[in-house]
Parts: C-alpha cells; structure tokens; sequence
C-alpha cells in the first residue's frame, strides 16, 4: 500500500473556500497497467469526490478480451483488482475501498453477459467483504435492508454473489425496459445493511472515452447518519493523460 501524497488542483489557495486538494490512495498493477484510487476534498476538509482511475494501458491488455493477446481459456473468469482509499476520507464518508472486477463475457442475469467491469465502491472493510457467503453457506446475503435505506425505484433481482452481497438495480434503468447495457448504478447489502455502491460499465461504453455524469437516485434515510454521501457519479477520459476515471461527486452530509 501507498502511503498518502497530496497534490493541490488548480486553487492553491487555501482561504478560497472553493479550493480542493487531490489526495491519493493506493496504487496497484492492474494488468500492463495501474489502478490507484483517489478523493478531492475542499478547504474544509470535506470530501467532494472519491474515485479511481486506471491508465490506458489496461485497456490494450485486458485477459479474455478481444486484442491479440486474448485468452480463450479466461472467458468466463472474472479478474479482480482491489485498491484502498485515501485515510483523509474514512472518517468523513461511508467508503473504505475499491474492487473492480473484470468480467470478460459478463455475468447473470443474461442482460449482463457482455464484457464489462463492476466498481464497487465498499463501505466495509476488505476483511468482512471476504467473508460474504452464498445463499446456503451464509443466508445473512438473502436478509435485506429496510426500504428506507434504498432508492424508492431499487429493486432485488436476486443476484446475491460470495464476496460481495445482494444486488439491487433501478427498475427503470435501459437494460431492464428493452434497451442496450451500457452502464448503470447498481447498490449492495448485506445482512440488512447498504455495504456498497457500484457503477458497472461495459467495456464498449469505456472506449467510447466518455464524459458524462449521472445522478444517483438517493433513499429516503442513511444508516450511518453524520457522514458524506455522493448524489451524482462521472465517467471521464483524460485524453492528455490516456487515463480512465470512474467517481462519485457532489457529496452532501446526511444528518
């Protein structure tokens, strides 16, 4: 693990109340590539983004995907690559790190079998992520949270994984009304609990190099009150940089 840099964005000033300092996580190889994670806070120490960004390397040595180094035998093998989050940010949000899955054919239910990545961004430690069981092993993943703690439009379809949890998508999201997966926000639990909040994202929508932002549809309570939420998530390609960015922004403190 990386120790924590800081680097100031363009405000350096630190009496301009809209200036943010970039702080950095941990950074890790990910395939020809690297993976690290960041956060952006403002000059009152308060979080405005968190996020991660791989370089565009990644995209030329992706395992089962289709460029001259692919390989057959990885198709249905998802790659997993984990970073921690900046330290400044755990006691001000509810996120502790990153996983991002690779999928190269995708995963169940069949509107997701195309080759894609799944970020989740987690609010429990890697320890207890890793202890999630299946459905026989651990029915703690079938309990679900009080609908309070989730959008209003979120819906279960029964998509409940070791090692990461139950699944809840929004019913109105394009893939589930006839139209193409290109990418949508997905929520977690566990054990009735919102563990993590997930941008999935296909690998065809990513090479797009895309600049977008999108806004997260908000439950009507927090658990864990007092802390940080994101209400929007980005995808953006720097083309100075070649580097991928996948964030959530615009946090608001949920009392």
């Amino acid at each position: 693990m990386l120790t924590a840099l800081v680097s100031s964005c363009d405000k350096d000033d630190d009496t301009d109340p809209d200036a943010e300092t970039t702080v950095y996580g941990e950074s890790v190889p990910m395939e020809s590539g690297t993976l690290h994670s960041w956060a952006k806070i403002d000059a009152a120490g308060n979080p405005t983004a968190v996020g991660f960004s791989f370089s565009h390397e990644v995209l030329h040595s992706l395992p089962g995907a289709s460029h001259e180094n692919a390989d057959p035998n990885s198709a249905m093998t998802m790659y997993y690559y984990e970073v921690d989050l900046p330290s400044e940010i755990k006691d001000k949000t509810p996120f502790d790190h990153v996983a991002v899955d690779w999928n190269p054919m995708g995963h169940p239910p069949e509107i997701y079998s195309v080759p894609h990545f799944d970020g989740h961004f987690y609010m429990i430690s890697s320890e207890q992520q890793m202890q999630i069981g299946d459905e026989v092993s651990d029915p703690k993943v079938l309990n679900v949270p009080p609908s309070k703690y989730l959008p209003a439009d979120y819906i279960d379809i029964q998509v409940n994984v070791p090692e990461m949890g139950k699944h809840w998508v929004d019913k109105f999201t394009a893939e589930l009304n006839g139209g193409e997966f290109t990418q949508t926000l997905i929520y977690g639990s566990y054990d009735s609990k919102v563990i993590f909040y997930e941008p999935m994202f296909t690998l065809d929508y990513l090479q797009s190099n895309p600049k977008d932002t999108f806004s997260i549809k908000q439950p009507a309570e927090f658990e864990r009150k007092g802390l940080y939420y994101p209400t929007k998530y980005i995808f953006n390609y720097n083309a100075e940089t070649g580097e991928y960015t996948i964030a959530l922004t615009d946090f608001e403190l949920k009392n």
